[in-house]
């Protein structure tokens, strides 16, 4: 094998499953990288211990797992005349806001957010399983050698899983004997997150995206079954996605209930596929209604939505900015534009909304309101409380 099939059989493997490969040259300098973005090259590259894994004369992957917010793993590859190295991740446990990206990759933390963002969308959200199933297809794809996943963890003293029931072993076997892998979970992911931040453009992309990779698994024999099963577990994740954008829980069952029903009266796949589609642009549009986004640009979106979703922490007008893609001074005077008020205006606003149900539905203390919004103190939440409400938050849940 040389190194053009190396780079051929890279970026098969990341096109199926989207997981960042880096080749190492022996000068250890970077040959390729998948994707190919600005930067892939910044990602950590964890040295290789002394002793490798191997399984007979073939090396196994080596597992990297210390840090505590993602992971990866390295594969030697011996040449005739030279080796390189193959690095495959990193993979995340869970997405990370900005702020938390900085800090598990410091050398990115200089970069402008236009080179930033991409990078951290460039890394996947994924279970374990699906990662160490990966490396068995790796290791079978260079080395023509099958490798067992349970080998790979053993030769990195890694414990295994408790013993899995034997229908769902049966389930595994045909999916790896077929090579059917299910659809990453980081696409599903991305399709909730694009439908709770109300972005009907991104929330098509990850439609198509889910197409491109895997299976979703097999819910019938009948496919016609089979589809319908799907649609309603699509329909389920998308009605709470949009609940958590603020749509009001009446209206998302109501859509919720009248797409099942029209499901069942579908007699064919592509209906069904098509029906699929037209939904999660409905609930994507009532999620952007109810965040009051679907007037603004892009930049005040992600702002907006950075700071719906950090109501709970210290936030600074720098990381708003930072989360909109502008500059601290631009960013301010097109959010005023926009909405006609600062942005730590609109945070408070947002924050007093949040606190009248803790308020009156969870029955939480105004000191502990407080804490839990980052106000500075107990007084200054009822000083912003009152000035948007005309009244102070104990008088408020008296009221109700």
């Amino acid at each position: 094998m040389d190194i053009r099939s190396i780079r051929h059989n890279c970026r098969l493997l990341y096109h199926l499953t989207q997981i960042p490969i880096r080749c190492l040259s022996p000068d250890s300098s970077i040959c390729f990288t998948f994707p190919h973005l600005e930067g892939m090259e910044r990602f950590p590259l964890p040295l290789l211990p002394e002793s490798l894994p191997h399984k007979n004369t073939v090396p196994l992957p080596v597992l990297f797992m210390e840090n505590n917010a993602y992971y990866s793993a390295a594969l030697p590859l011996a040449l005739i005349d030279r080796n390189f190295t193959l690095y495959f991740g990193p993979c995340l446990f869970s997405r990370l806001s900005d702020r938390e990206f900085k800090q598990s990759f410091p050398d990115f933390s200089a970069l402008p957010p236009d080179m930033r963002f991409p990078l951290m969308s460039a890394l996947p959200v994924m279970e374990q399983e699906y990662f160490y199933n990966f490396l068995s297809l790796a290791c079978s794809l260079f080395f023509r050698e099958k490798v067992h996943t349970e080998e790979i963890l053993e030769a990195n003293h890694l414990k295994m899983s408790a013993p899995i029931p034997a229908a769902v072993q049966k389930t595994l076997f045909h999916r790896r004997e077929s090579a059917a892998f299910h659809t990453p979970y980081s696409y599903e992911k991305n399709l909730l997150d694009a439908v709770r931040s109300g972005d009907v453009i991104r929330a098509k992309e990850c439609m198509n995206e889910l197409s491109l990779t895997g299976k979703p698994g097999i819910l019938s024999l009948n496919p016609l079954r089979h589809a319908q099963n799907l649609f309603i577990a699509h329909i389920t994740q998308i009605t709470r996605a949009a609940m958590e954008a603020g749509v009001e829980e009446d209206m998302a069952y109501a859509m919720s209930d009248s797409y099942i029903q029209a499901s069942e009266k579908c007699t064919s796949v592509t209906r069904l596929l098509s029906l699929r589609d037209q939904a999660t642009g409905e609930f994507t549009a009532a999620a952007a209604k109810a965040r009051g986004l679907t007037s603004h640009s892009p930049a005040i979106r992600r702002a907006i939505n950075y700071m719906n979703d950090h109501q709970q922490e210290k936030v600074y007008l720098s990381d708003i900015a930072c989360a909109a893609g502008l500059s601290r001074d631009r960013f301010s005077h097109l959010f005023r534009e926009e909405m006609g008020m600062s942005p730590m205006e609109y945070l408070n606003r947002k924050r007093v909304e949040t606190s009248k149900s803790l308020l009156t539905v969870f029955q939480y203390s105004i000191s502990e309101i407080s804490m839990i919004l980052s106000f500075s103190s107990q007084s200054h939440y009822i000083s912003v409380f009152k000035k948007y409400t005309g009244m102070t938050p104990r008088q408020y849940r008296d009221a109700f």
